[in-house]
């Protein structure tokens, strides 16, 4: 067995709760059968999940080893406790003070190294007949002042460098009686592998590792030119993970399948009908009750559909991988970090829309089609329109093609007020109840400029025969534009600068004397 190899992550698919990470590189082989360590393995990395393939050889094994080895707080970036940190600002004094010493040594050996030359000088002089005491005089002055002064500071230097010595080993031996050397997991992979020629070839390994995750975010951009309207929708995964490996320039890509979602198919059991007679009550009383309801459905006016039972995110029944537009690095900091997967701009129509029992003020919502790559996850958008960034809204599960729709912020100049009444009529001979709902809406415009607005309200929608719901024309103006199966009224009107306009809305809800629960 010879030397630890190390392979570079090359992919990472990044699951809901997981990741699968691949690992591939050359490898130098020897003929025949051999054992191999690739070290620099996840700790989190899951056994069984280990798989490795060698080009043009066999793999008859592959195991994944843990061994704890030493490992000195010293390395490390930021030390856990307060002794630690005091010990390496210390270690860092002390380094400073011993160049500082260093720096006066050396300055203090060329002055001295300049007095020798200064002497010398002055006895070859001396030998040639030349006589200059003054000038030989002033030199030594200089040079014995400048070296006393080195030496002061030399001196200086040593006494600083000896008593930070001592602070620093107070420190190291306070710090070893309390902490102890952290043992490191070192996590590797052992092969037995065979080649029939050696030399190099590839090798990959692949393993599944927890604490990594992704989600998807959006960014949408409404934008108005010369054609009309238009609407930018960047798609981007949010991934974390704290897995201990980097994922240094590595391809990614990110799924929504749940590999380890267990599914048996459902256990078959008798169902037994029975028939009975009705009790007097049930002959004399239709129970019935007014329930809130939201409608299901994917992007706009789609089909309804069932809310997912397990957390998770929707991503339609079927299974959905995402590429990444580059490679990118992920470090194992636990921190979210944004890659880029797809953008497309669609032609898009917005208007003004105003739902006064939910909120008085007016937004501007636009409607356009999912013309992208994919299909759109359910995740958050952030807004932007011309003038900036404008909220943050939830993108639903949408198809491709679909219809989607979203709101990009209110209108300042815009409100709408609202007020209801309610009237209860009891008929004495037969006990028919008719309950009258008056609506009325007050919609203001403090603009310059005039606004066509649309305007939606709700009635109650009736599933049983003996209760009847019945919009009043005569007291509903102005006409609303359209009503819906689900009882949603449309207004569309042109609200002028600096108006306010009054809309009304009337409906009853007639039922009958054996209708109990209303």
């Amino acid at each position: 067995m010879g030397a630890p190899l190390t392979l570079p992550v090359v992919k990472v698919t990044v699951l809901e709760d997981r990741a699968l990470i691949e690992r591939r590189g050359e490898v130098p082989l020897a003929t025949g059968a051999q054992r191999l360590v690739i070290e620099g393995l996840s700790p989190l990395a899951v056994d069984r999940s280990l798989q490795a393939k060698l080009a043009g050889g066999t793999v008859s094994q592959a195991r994944i080893r843990r061994a704890l080895k030493p490992y000195r707080p010293e390395a490390q970036r930021e030390h856990r406790t307060e002794l630690g940190r005091r010990v390496a600002e210390l270690e860092q004094e002390q380094r400073r003070a011993e160049a500082e010493e260093e720096r006066r040594r050396h300055r203090y050996t060329l002055l001295s190294h300049a007095h020798d030359d200064v002497l010398r000088a002055i006895a070859e002089d001396a030998g040639s007949g030349q006589d200059r005491p003054d000038v030989w005089r002033e030199q030594l002055a200089t040079i014995r002042r400048e070296l006393d002064a080195a030496g002061t500071a030399l001196r200086a230097s040593n006494r600083e460098v000896i008593r930070g010595r001592e602070r620093l080993q107070e420190a190291r031996s306070a710090l070893a009686a309390t902490e102890q050397e952290e043992p490191r997991l070192d996590v590797h992979a052992e092969l037995e592998v065979g080649h029939p020629a050696g030399g190099s070839a590839t090798l990959s390994l692949t393993y599944l590792v927890p604490c990594a995750a992704w989600r998807p975010a959006y960014r949408a951009t409404l934008e108005r030119g010369e054609r009309g309207e238009t609407v930018t929708l960047e798609c981007e995964a949010v991934v974390w993970q704290r897995t201990e490996e980097e994922w240094k320039d590595a391809e990614l890509a990110f799924s929504t399948a749940r590999p380890t979602l267990g599914a048996s198919p459902p256990r078959l059991v008798e169902d037994w009908l029975s028939l009975r007679d009705k009790t007097e009550r049930e002959k004399q009383v239709v129970e019935v009750a007014i329930r809130e309801e939201v409608i299901q459905t994917t992007g706009e006016g789609g089909a309804a559909r069932r809310e997912e039972a397990l957390p998770g995110m929707d991503d339609g029944g079927e299974a959905l991988t995402l590429a990444a537009q580059h490679r990118a690095t992920v470090p194992p900091d636990g921190e979210p970090h944004r890659v880029p997967l797809f953008r497309f701009t669609a032609s898009a129509a917005s208007e003004l829309l105003a739902c006064p029992e939910q909120s008085p003020l007016v937004h501007r919502v636009a409607r356009f089609d999912n013309t992208g790559p994919s299909v759109l996850l359910a995740g958050p958008v952030d807004l932007v329109r011309s003038g900036g960034y404008v909220g943050r809204a939830q993108l639903r599960f949408t198809g491709r093609s679909e219809r989607v729709k979203l709101g990009f912020g209110s209108e300042d100049a815009l409100r709408v007020a609202r007020r209801d009444e309610e009237e209860m009529e009891t008929s004495r001979l037969t006990g028919r109840r008719v309950r009258t709902q008056r609506v009325r809406l007050y919609l203001s415009n403090m603009g310059a400029r005039p606004e066509t607005v649309a305007l939606e309200e709700r009635m109650p929608v009736s599933e049983v025969e003996s209760v009847e719901v019945m919009l009043l024309r005569e007291g509903t103006k102005p006409a609303p534009a359209r009503v819906s199966e689900d009882g949603i009224i449309r207004f569309e009107l042109t609200a002028p600068p600096r108006s306010q306009q009054e809309l009304s809305l009337a409906y009853t809800v007639t039922s009958a004397s054996k209708v109990a629960g209303l």
